[in-house]
């Protein structure tokens, strides 16, 4: 059986060998309880970009995931 972690690493994966190359975040939510998140872009030996958000869990107190975007 997979793990969460198992999860996370496997998306995770395409990305080593890439080379941190700027930082983001996201807009502000509408209301100050919409949180705004922060992250990096990554850029691949091919050129592609990707940028990596780094959120929390549902509750704010554990670790979260990655989210990946092109």
């Amino acid at each position: 059986m997979s793990s969460y972690v198992d999860h996370q690493l496997q998306q995770l994966r395409p990305l080593v060998g890439a080379t941190i190359t700027a930082l983001a975040r996201t807009a502000p939510g509408e209301d100050e309880f919409e949180p705004e998140y922060f992250g990096l872009v990554l850029t691949l030996p091919n050129g592609q970009q990707r940028t990596v958000l780094i959120l929390s869990d549902p509750e704010g107190n554990g670790p979260g995931a990655v989210e990946i975007a092109d």
